[in-house]
């Protein structure tokens, strides 16, 4: 019997409450009310072995490998994943004006 390799993605993150939740993104598969993010990540590996374990048993049926979660967490995870702006050191920074003298006009 070969051994199947399967790849998930999923985040962990702070809700807005305090607690902490993990989602697999493939497998629509989410553990909320953790309350720390390394219980989040354990609690969905967790969840994500079992449902494994039981989808192996019924022979891998494709309704429960591929079953991605909602937009909602996909929205999540580009939210997570976007790149942050950078703040300049505003003591580098100075306001200046000048004036050209043949249109009379002045920039600030």
């Amino acid at each position: 019997m070969s051994q199947q390799t399967f790849y998930f993605r999923c985040i962990a993150y702070q809700e807005k409450g305090g607690s902490f939740t993990g989602v697999c993104l493939d497998l629509d598969i989410v553990e909320e009310g953790h309350v720390t993010l390394q219980e989040a990540m354990l609690s969905i590996n967790d969840a994500i072995i079992s449902h494994m374990e039981a989808t192996a048993k019924l022979g891998f049926p494709k309704e429960l490998v591929l079953r991605p979660a909602s937009r909602e967490y996909w929205r999540k995870l580009e939210e997570i994943t976007r790149p942050k702006a950078q703040k300049l050191p505003l003591e580098n920074f100075r306001f200046y004006s000048v004036q050209s003298p043949q249109q009379n006009l002045s920039y600030a």
